[in-house]
């Protein structure tokens, strides 16, 4: 088995890579021009290449000549591409109604749709959980102070909220305080949407006391894993922190954490819980 390990933004791909090299696995680097960081680097006998939204025909060439059997996508996308104003290379113009298709409906159904070009080519496409698992946020409490029982129906109250989002394809996350719903998130991401429950906070338009609320990411229901995983970080602990959160509970093996080392040293020093729940804490 050799990946093509196709790099967004964000740290994501840099972890991952890490990952893959502890584990021996063989990979190469595609690299999504605009969206990767220009500054990843992995290792020097790690093979890497950098394309455009238009070179859709290099970009198989690259994997065929790399000898690569499954593709693996990390990290993120900021904006879907606008492939009617892209200049195609040859290969991608032979390709462009199937390109045009393959973008149409809600987000998951263009990554199925996505998934379903490589498997057409014969690639198998595989998901960051499937090739790393250990980057997955285990069961149990990680850092901070065991939740009360308050914190703990809010946990369910967030669960159930974001299990909503999701099944409307509106998103991964939901934040519950003090016995109410206060946010679920949209296509905003969760980032925006801890600051608009900064802004409900400071403004008192709901109340809660401090060592009260959470926040919930969850993977939507019926998620394809192999794509989109729900993710937190450092980042998402200092957004919690500064939104006056107690605390984040994610799904227990499918949700990623980012920098682990840093993020529970951030966690730790904010006073912020991390906890990996499981179904039954879910209340599914």
């Amino acid at each position: 088995m050799k990946i093509g390990l196709i790099c967004g933004g964000g740290r994501l791909p840099k972890d991952t890579a890490h990952a893959l090299l502890a584990k021996n696995t063989e990979f190469t680097v595609i690299r999504l021009a605009g969206e990767a960081d220009t500054d990843l680097e992995i290792s020097a006998n790690i093979g890497s290449e950098t394309i455009g939204w238009g070179q859709v025909g290099r970009f198989f060439d690259i994997l065929k000549a790399e000898n690569c059997t499954h593709v693996l996508a990390a990290g993120g996308v900021t904006k879907r591409p606008d492939f009617t104003a892209i200049k195609m290379d040859f290969g991608g113009l032979k390709m462009i109604p199937e390109i045009l298709r393959s973008v149409l409906g809600g987000d998951d159904q263009v990554l199925s749709n996505v998934a379903q070009m490589f498997e057409k080519r014969g690639f198998t496409v595989i998901g960051v959980l499937d090739a790393a698992p250990d980057l997955s946020c285990p069961q149990g409490l990680l850092v901070g102070s065991t939740p009360n029982d308050d914190t703990s129906t809010d946990i369910k109250l967030a669960c159930k909220a974001a299990i909503s989002a999701g099944i409307l394809d509106m998103g991964q996350g939901a934040v519950a305080a003090h016995g109410r719903v206060i946010a679920m998130e949209g296509p905003e991401g969760t980032q925006n949407m801890l600051g608009r429950v900064a802004d409900i906070k400071n403004t008192k338009r709901a109340r809660w006391k401090k060592g009260q609320g959470v926040l919930v990411k969850l993977p939507k229901p019926n998620q394809d894993m192999r794509f989109d995983v729900p993710v937190i970080g450092p980042d998402t602990v200092t957004q919690a922190k500064q939104a006056g959160l107690a605390g984040i509970a994610v799904a227990a093996g499918q949700v990623l954490l980012l920098d682990k080392a840093l993020l529970l040293e951030t966690a730790a020093r904010e006073n912020i819980f991390i906890q990996g729940i499981s179904a039954v804490e879910m209340g599914a």
